[in-house]
């Protein structure tokens, strides 16, 4: 049992790394003033500042798509990952 312990917090551990690997790479694409320009011009395309509403249910459902993948990319560049780095390397 204790084996089996082991091997799942060292594979939590790899995924847990995998996952702030990927964060710092998007922090590294969109945080400087050229990803900000970019984020900001994508929230003009991508219904964050106006509704997602079509009366043809095919493209609000575009819209909204939109929508999501602008709110993943502004979401992993927003969150603070100082704490999970310190986590893993502790």
């Amino acid at each position: 049992m204790a084996d089996f312990d082991q091997a799942n917090i060292e594979h939590l551990k790899k995924l847990k790394s995998q996952i702030v690997a990927k964060k710092l790479r998007y922090k590294t694409v969109f945080g400087g003033t050229d990803g900000e320009w970019v984020l900001d011009d994508l929230a003009k395309s991508c219904y964050v500042r106006r509704t997602t509403y079509d009366p043809d249910e095919k493209m609000m459902g575009i819209n909204e798509g939109r929508r999501a993948v602008y709110n993943y990319i502004k979401n992993m560049v927003d969150q603070d990952i100082k704490s999970q780095m310190e986590e893993l390397t502790s």
